[in-house]
């Protein structure tokens, strides 16, 4: 991996967000041990920034600090997974609740969009991107920012495993056709059955990744 020097006041938050991306591009892979050393030379700081950002990366689940070593990419449990579903479940429910009476043909036309461009999406990490995109809008007209801070948090340990862990193909018709029926459920009015085509489509979800977490462990 190729990383451009970054100023010597470059803050931890800083490095803490390229270590982030690089991990999301799979640079490194769950297990990998990131040495404070190395990512000091490597990134043209001193070991201070880069004990705090592999201290706010841990923070966030990504990295698991190995003392007087670095940090290793963390690798999601079973048990940790199946919570943040459960926990994606409440806030996810609660946010489209409160953003359905909001939508107007402007905000359906650009799920729409978003839709349209998601399913055209090439590689994993790109779809991902544009599932993220599509959600954030869905739930955006609840203007609820704190709860759409914690949907971003809680979905993103799950994108990072689901980027390495699953293929481009995984589950891609299933996600469009609930996407295209919960769009028809919010231009409908329609609260139950889009919050039980939520449940349904993250329920499923919550399956293909749990599988991949069970195969992971046994290999």
């Amino acid at each position: 991996m190729t990383t451009t020097r970054l100023a010597a006041a470059t803050t931890a938050s800083a490095l803490a967000q390229r270590l982030r991306d690089a991990i999301d591009a799979g640079h490194w892979q769950p297990g990998d041990l990131l040495r404070q050393e190395q990512l000091a030379a490597a990134y043209g700081v001193s070991r201070i920034p880069v004990r705090e950002a592999l201290a706010q990366l841990q923070t966030e689940g990504l990295l698991e600090v190995a003392h007087y070593r670095g940090a290793r990419v963390s690798r999601p449990q079973a048990q940790e997974i199946d919570e943040l579903f459960d926990l994606r479940l409440m806030v996810e429910g609660d946010l489209l609740v409160r953003a359905l009476g909001q939508h107007d043909q402007r905000s359906l036309r650009e799920l729409k969009r978003l839709q349209d461009a998601l399913e055209d999406a090439d590689g994993r990490l790109g779809w991902i991107a544009g599932d993220i995109a599509f959600h954030e809008a869905l739930y955006g007209p609840a203007e609820r920012p704190r709860s759409l801070a914690l949907f971003r948090q809680l979905r993103a340990p799950i994108d990072r495993f689901s980027a390495q862990a699953l293929g481009p193909g995984a589950r891609k018709q299933g996600w469009a056709d609930e996407h295209r029926q919960l769009i028809a459920a919010v231009a409908a009015g329609d609260g139950m059955a889009a919050q039980n085509i939520l449940s349904q489509h993250l329920q499923a979800t919550r399956a293909v990744v749990l599988a991949a977490c069970s195969e992971q462990g046994e290999s």
